[in-house]
């Protein structure tokens, strides 16, 4: 991870900190030789999130260490690290950790009075019943509700809580060592492979399908979003009655089995068979809610996806459990890609803080060399902090981030990170 030097007028935007996550073929610089110590340095720690099954607002997140039991051996859930935040209305949160903490950490959402959740399922939720709910309208969430996901601090300050990340952590939770580094590594790569997910997957912000035009990032974060909204299409007054008695009968069957069933068993419907076909359909569905060329091509692809996946696992009958235990198989892709993300500023430069409001985006510079950063991204939306470019040839490539407010200042470059992109 890198940290940008700013030298601009003492209200200016005080950093931009950007990383690159190494996505496709080839190697790359790596921010890990000057992270330790930019961290070491630093007295607290924020980590930036979401929570989005659709958008969540209002929820209350708070992270966790995970101590390892003397007794057991197993890693399991220790102190707060800190006070709980609320979600905005964009299901954003940036979570102060107020004492010193470093590798994987719990982080968790729970519903409370007022916590809202957004449908994004076309064309409504809940069909069928007398509660039924537009897309794009809110709907409150029982007590009950809760999203988990874990991070490894030494890696990321970026976390996203989604219906996956939660079950993750569930799979992780089950296995001989508990919520272990290695047991949570393992469980994010083994989810990621049993939905046909690319590795990293669950590392990308989901975007919020209720406002896809505009929308810039990859189809892989789309794919994401779908999956996860999946999870609610299954909510139809039939066989559950809410998102709650989906997502605790997912988890309740990786605590029983071990694993998330790939086809369904004969006493329910809940496998990745259903979720996938439920996601092929809500991505054809929402291609009529939007009118950009590029986000309608972009549902193409991840229905194209998803279609062929689930007659992949329709035809399989096996169970996932981990990356060795999988009905998956990865096609190589063909565009090479760069995934940047990076950290939102947190104040200007006489030390006082800056809003999420106060900022009005980022733009991503990149090129063949450091000094010929000639290719301009415009990120409009402060909130975004991840973006993934296609389409790289071969060769070396260097990228840097900068913010910009409302106002238009803008801050340096921050320090340009690089990637090889081999055939």
């Amino acid at each position: 991870m890198f940290i940008a030097v700013i030298n601009r007028s003492w209200a200016g935007i005080a950093s931009v900190v950007l990383s690159l996550m190494l996505v496709g073929c080839g190697g790359g610089g790596s921010s890990d030789d000057v992270s330790a110590s930019s961290r070491a340095s630093t007295e607290s720690i924020v980590l930036n999130g979401g929570a989005i099954k659709g958008i969540i607002s209002n929820g209350e997140v708070t992270a966790w260490s995970l101590e390892k039991n003397p007794e057991t051996g197993r890693y399991e859930t220790g102190s707060a690290l800190g006070s709980p935040v609320i979600t905005d209305k964009q299901g954003r949160f940036q979570l102060p950790i107020k004492r010193k903490a470093s590798g994987w950490i719990l982080v968790e959402l729970r519903a409370k009075e007022g916590t809202r959740m957004t449908c994004d399922v076309v064309p409504s939720c809940f069909v069928g019943t007398a509660n039924a709910v537009a897309f794009g309208e809110t709907f409150p969430l029982n007590p009950d509700f809760r999203l988990r996901g874990a991070v490894d601090l030494s890696v990321s300050h970026d976390i996203y809580l989604t219906p996956l990340s939660s079950l993750a952590v569930t799979q992780a939770e089950g296995s001989d060592q508990g919520l272990s580094a290695a047991s949570l590594t393992d469980a994010y790569a083994g989810m990621e492979s049993a939905f046909g997910l690319q590795a990293g997957t669950l590392q990308l912000p989901p975007p919020d399908l209720v406002r896809l035009n505009g929308f810039s990032g990859s189809t892989d974060a789309v794919q994401l979003a779908i999956i996860n909204a999946a999870f609610l299409s299954l909510v139809d007054g039939s066989h559950w009655q809410s998102i709650e008695e989906v997502l605790k009968e997912s988890e309740a069957l990786i605590r029983e089995n071990g694993y998330f069933s790939v086809t369904p068993d004969a006493d329910g419907d809940l496998s990745v068979q259903s979720i996938m076909l439920e996601a092929a359909v809500l991505s054809e569905g929402l291609k009529s809610e939007f009118n950009s060329a590029s986000v309608v091509a972009t549902l193409d692809e991840v229905s194209i996806r998803t279609q062929a996946y689930y007659t992949e696992v329709a035809g399989s009958g096996s169970t996932v459990d981990s990356p060795d235990n999988s009905s998956t198989t990865t096609t190589p892709t063909i565009d090479q890609t760069a995934t940047l993300t990076w950290d939102a500023p947190l104040t200007r430069m006489n030390g006082d803080s800056i809003a999420m409001g106060e900022l009005q985006g980022y733009e991503i510079v990149y090129g063949h060399t450091a000094d010929t950063l000639d290719n301009v991204i415009v990120i409009d939306s402060a909130s975004t902090t991840t973006h993934t470019i296609e389409n790289l040839d071969q060769g070396d490539w260097y990228f840097a981030v900068r913010a910009i407010d409302t106002e238009g200042l803008v801050s340096p470059l921050s320090a340009v990170v690089s990637k090889s992109i081999s055939g």
